[in-house]
């Protein structure tokens, strides 16, 4: 090797060297920086045409990282935020409910309004018994009044938090796009732009925990991300999320695919060309925090604000509900079944009947509500093969009509079949209901269930209980169900807080200790069975839960108080999922500083290796010179 050759040599030793020292000093020098990953550079050995070295080319830079754990780790990441969300929300939820038990709770709300309703029974002659009742009365209202407020206040929370991370993935897109651009035309030029890939990794990371994707890099050196269902997110061009938030959120604000109908915002993913695609609708959102908190508003948050709703509901009726008891009706000396008076049936109000099949022994219960709208009460939508419950218009004031409408529908419903009834109008507002074959199929009883107006001089019911202006409760007011949001407008009736008398004395020639009015509804609050719209999620999503009142608030608290330890131990699963492939992606990309303390030193080894090789040739050259 000649002189000139080992110079050259030496000097492009030292500065390949010098590019190893910059990047190892680089590596110590961000290794306690958050996403930043350990570099390397690889060269190789440029040759002239007479095979001579005229250089080095660097290869390329290294960035250290399993992407294959990456990937894992932003599907962890997304599924983390969406159960956090989960647990927040939940767990709110379950303080605010209480545990059974504990004073302030909706549980021991009630079981103080049962209590007083007893003493009241042991002692209704005793004004303070009255007024103890009438006092419960206004607390448990306010506690449902209390807890609904705070629902809907949960909800609207959520609405902004949605629209704030929808702004935020918006901002994190385009910046996201803007690197993208930047690495794709590094890469070309030939140099590897690797602290670019590391902000993008960084902004993807964040991105993941709000939805769940997946990216793919592209042949240019970009990305390429999917939502979780397969949705294009970005390719060169940037989709942008729209969502439309609402500024008042309440109970009877709720999703729907019908926009007339829909009082909560969508979230909408558009293209370039403006094309859109809805992404609840579609059910695209699968997991992340704005999937969590869309959840949250639809679904656990609207059940609970359910359950408050047809607690308050079932309170309200079962002080207003007037149980009209029909007669038995005979044709040739055998019963065949029973005649009620329909004139004083409200929309919401309801016939009851059983029928047992002889044979087997088979009961069903068919209950069949007045409902004169387009919309039936959430119960008729249930399929109980043993509780039926059917809506009847009642709207023409035909009592020959309403038989026939009555006739319609227990024949059209094939849990029943038709032929198995007959109904008539003898005469007035009296409705005949008759079994077809008493002999195998007998109706056990039929009642009418009435809502009593105000006071009324009923002895098993009157409106302690009222919807807003003071109008008593039924259910259904202009067509159209009216439970939803009953909590945040139930309200003690005026007529008692001005006359606790009313509680016991509801005819002028009742005594003072009479106990019928407040026996008979302490035994509807505790012992009358009732049924509980399936969208409560009470005994599950389609099933219909029947029970006492009593049973129902200990069944909500119990649910809410699962749902929240469900959630927590979700996320504390899935943090542990997440913690573990962070530590497996960390080591996989993370500075071991040692271990680039060595290279430092195997560095400055050779630096002055190729040093020293370069004084050695300006020595020979100085003998050279002077020989």
């Amino acid at each position: 090797m000649g002189l000139s050759s080992a110079l050259n040599t030496a000097l492009i030793g030292l500065g390949f060297n010098q590019r190893q020292l910059d990047v190892t000093a680089g590596n110590i020098a961000n290794a306690g920086n958050v996403g930043y990953t350990r570099k390397s550079i690889s060269a190789s050995a440029a040759y002239d045409g007479n095979g001579r070295i005229t250089g080095i080319d660097v290869d390329s830079m290294r960035r250290y990282l399993d992407v294959a754990v990456q990937g894992q780790y932003r599907t962890s990441l997304a599924e983390n935020q969406y159960a956090s969300v989960s647990q927040q929300y939940l767990s709110r939820v379950d303080t605010m409910f209480g545990t059974i038990g504990d004073a302030g709770s909706l549980s021991n709300s009630y079981n103080q309004f049962v209590a007083s309703m007893s003493n009241l029974v042991s002692g209704p002659e005793d004004y303070s018994n009255r007024l103890e009742v009438l006092r419960m009365a206004e607390q448990l209202a306010g506690k449902l009044n209390a807890m609904s407020s705070d629902i809907q206040s949960m909800r609207q929370e959520v609405e902004y938090q949605i629209s704030d991370q929808v702004d935020r993935v918006n901002e994190l897109l385009g910046d996201i796009q803007k690197l993208d651009r930047q690495i794709v035309a590094s890469s070309q030029d030939g140099t590897s732009p690797v602290g670019l890939m590391d902000q993008r990794d960084m902004m993807l990371e964040e991105l993941s925990g709000y939805i769940d994707i997946t990216v793919k890099p592209t042949e240019q050196g970009g990305v390429r991300i999917h939502m979780g269902g397969g949705t294009l997110l970005y390719d060169v061009d940037v989709m942008k999320l729209k969502f439309d938030a609402r500024g008042s959120v309440n109970a009877n604000a709720l999703y729907s695919l019908n926009s007339n109908d829909r009082g909560v915002g969508t979230l909408v993913l558009e293209n370039s060309e403006g094309s859109q695609i809805d992404l609840l609708s579609t059910r695209t959102l699968r997991s992340g925090s704005i999937a969590g908190l869309v959840n949250m508003r639809d679904e656990a948050l609207v059940h609970a604000q359910s359950q408050l709703d047809e607690l308050a509901a079932s309170v309200a009726r079962a002080f207003s509900t007037h149980e009209q008891q029909g007669t038995p009706y005979e044709t040739g000396g055998v019963q065949t079944g029973y005649e009620v008076d329909l004139a004083n049936l409200q929309p919401g109000d309801n016939l009851s009947f059983e029928y047992k099949d002889v044979a087997t022994g088979r009961t069903k219960s068919v209950t069949i509500y007045r409902s004169d709208g387009p919309v039936p009460p959430a119960l008729t939508g249930t399929n109980d093969s043993n509780d039926i419950f059917l809506a009847v218009d009642f709207s023409s004031g035909d009592y020959n009509t309403i038989a026939g409408n009555i006739q319609a529908a227990l024949d059209g419903d094939p849990r029943i079949g038709a032929g198995v009834f007959s109904t008539s109008n003898p005469g007035g507002s009296t409705l005949r209901l008759e079994s077809t074959a008493p002999a195998s199929q007998r109706i056990e009883g039929l009642s009418a269930f009435e809502t009593a107006s105000g006071p009324s001089a009923y002895g098993d019911a009157f409106s302690l209980f009222v919807d807003d202006a003071g109008k008593p409760f039924t259910g259904i007011s202009d067509g159209r169900p009216n439970v939803g949001g009953f909590a945040s407008r139930i309200r003690v009736s005026a007529d008692l807080l001005n006359d606790p008398s009313l509680l016991v004395q509801y005819a002028p020639d009742v005594a003072s200790g009479d106990t019928t009015r407040p026996q008979s509804i302490l035994d509807k609050l505790t012992s009358t069975s009732t049924a509980f719209s399936p969208g409560t999620r009470i005994g599950g999503a389609s099933s219909v839960f029947k029970g006492s009142i009593a049973d129902f608030v200990t069944a909500s608290v119990s649910h809410q108080s699962g749902r929240a330890a469900q959630s927590k131990a979700a996320l504390a699963g899935q943090e542990v999922v997440t913690a573990n492939l962070k530590t497996r992606l960390d080591d996989s990309s993370k500075v071991d500083v040692d271990q680039e303390l060595a290279q430092l030193v195997t560095l400055q080894n050779a630096y002055a290796a190729n040093a020293r090789v370069m004084q050695v040739v300006r020595e020979l050259y100085d003998i050279l010179m002077r020989s």
